[in-house]
Formats: C-alpha cells, sequence, structure tokens
C-alpha cells in the first residue's frame, strides 16, 4: 500500500484510518489517498473488489456534527493500464494526477459498525491500482479483498461431458460458448455439447444436446466410467 496521510494501525493484518475532523471551514480540506499495490487482472473478464470498512458517523462528534468538511462517505477509484510498473514509486500520484484514476463507487456507511460493499469493475487493461479517496469522512479500512469468477474444470456426472476451466464473462448478457468433449473411456453420442459459462462462474448446461457414453463393458459410476464387475455362472 502506498499511503498519503491514511494512518497505518499496528494491527494484524493491518488496517488504515484516516480521520480529520472539527475543522473549519478556513482549514484545508482533506485530500488523502490510499494506494494498493498494482494487480495483474489479464486474465480477468470482471474483477469484484468488496470491501470492508467502518465509518463513524459525523453525529457522533458533538457539538458541531464533526465540523465543516465531516462526510459520511469515501470514494474507491481504479487505475487501469497494460504497463506493469516495477517500483510503486513511479505509479500514478493522485494528488498531482487525479485523471489517472477513474471514480467507481462511493462507499457508504449503512449503521455505525463495521460492514462490507463489493463493487464490480470491467477489466480493460492487465493491471489495476485500486485507490481510495477520503476527503472528510473519520474511516477505517479493514480489509479489501479483489477476486473474478471461473468455470471450473468439470466433468458432467450424468452426461459425462467433460468441460474445461473457463473465464467467466462480465455479464450473462454475453455468456462464454464453451464446447465440451469425450474423456479417455468414453465417446460422443447423439448432439453438439456445447454449454455457456455464466458470469457467477456456474456451467448453464440448458443447452446441452449430446452426451458421453461409457466404451463397451464400463459403466458410469458417479460420473466416471469403470469397468463391468463380471460374475463367474
Amino acid at each position: 500500500m502506498l499511503i498519503f496521510q491514511w494512518d497505518r494501525l499496528t494491527t494484524t493484518p493491518p488496517r488504515y484510518k484516516a480521520c480529520d475532523v472539527d475543522l473549519k471551514q478556513s482549514d484545508p480540506q482533506p485530500n488523502y489517498w490510499l494506494l494498493s499495490d498494482q494487480i495483474i487482472v489479464s486474465e480477468a473478464n470482471r474483477i469484484d473488489i468488496t470491501v470492508k470498512y467502518f465509518i463513524t458517523s459525523c453525529s457522533n462528534f458533538q457539538p458541531n456534527n464533526g465540523g465543516h468538511y465531516c462526510v459520511n462517505v469515501f470514494d474507491l477509484y481504479v487505475h487501469q493500464s497494460d504497463q506493469f510498473i516495477t517500483d510503486p514509486g513511479l505509479y500514478p500520484d493522485p494528488l498531482s494526477n487525479s485523471v489517472a484514476y477513474k471514480k467507481i463507487a462511493e462507499i457508504k456507511q449503512t449503521t455505525d459498525k463495521r460492514t462490507f460493499e463489493t463493487i464490480r469493475v470491467l477489466v480493460k487493461e492487465k493491471h489495476v491500482i485500486l485507490a481510495f479517496h477520503n476527503y472528510g469522512a473519520c474511516s477505517t479500512l479493514l480489509s479489501v479483498k479483489v477476486t473474478y469468477n471461473v468455470c471450473p474444470d468439470e466433468t458432467l456426472r450424468s452426461s459425462l461431458v467433460t468441460l474445461p476451466r473457463t473465464v467467466a464473462p462480465a455479464n450473462d448478457s454475453e455468456p462464454t460458448r464453451v464446447e465440451g468433449n469425450c474423456d479417455k473411456d468414453t465417446f460422443q453420442v447423439s448432439g453438439s455439447l456445447y454449454v455457456h459459462c455464466d458470469s457467477n462462474g456456474e456451467w448453464n448446461t440448458t443447452g446441452l444436446e449430446g452426451r458421453c457414453i461409457c466404451k463397451e463393458d464400463m459403466e458410469n459410476n458417479g460420473g466416471t466410467c469403470k469397468g463391468l464387475l463380471h460374475l463367474p455362472y
């Protein structure tokens, strides 16, 4: 993490806090940034960013509700690039180059307790940097998790169709069409083996026409072809 006036708390794992309240109108408005390490996302079509956080409500700061600049929200920005930056000191500086970062979400509290929010971001480049901007909130960032969905390498038990690991699409309006195959000890019968990978990382097999069956003297046993046991007469 690169810190621009957020405080790193001595916890395990580390947490980050920015809380500059009771400011007057004549004071400069807080302009605090916290940058993640650059994250490689080249394979993903969409990333899901889950932010766990806590915001102390301005109403808790009496008698002036936290001062002139107090707000109950901080923002999440993202920088996307095809270039891998080996030196974090060369990351775009949000204080002098804020246009390098795109605002994607306002992170707001719902209650005065720890909470979380998941933000979906379409991947356009191979690398991303997350940037958290505090401009008056008393906020604590507890954790940040970045994930993306994949449909797993899987053999369908009933049809014995084997499906390859496939990165999920960004949304279900354009599901990824994938052709399955018949693995060893099986062969194809009837129609095509096409299915779809949905954005949640699950296989949609409603359009599957064909299937695979076990070779002679074998039977489907929970998705695996096993030899028949011939008992003596």
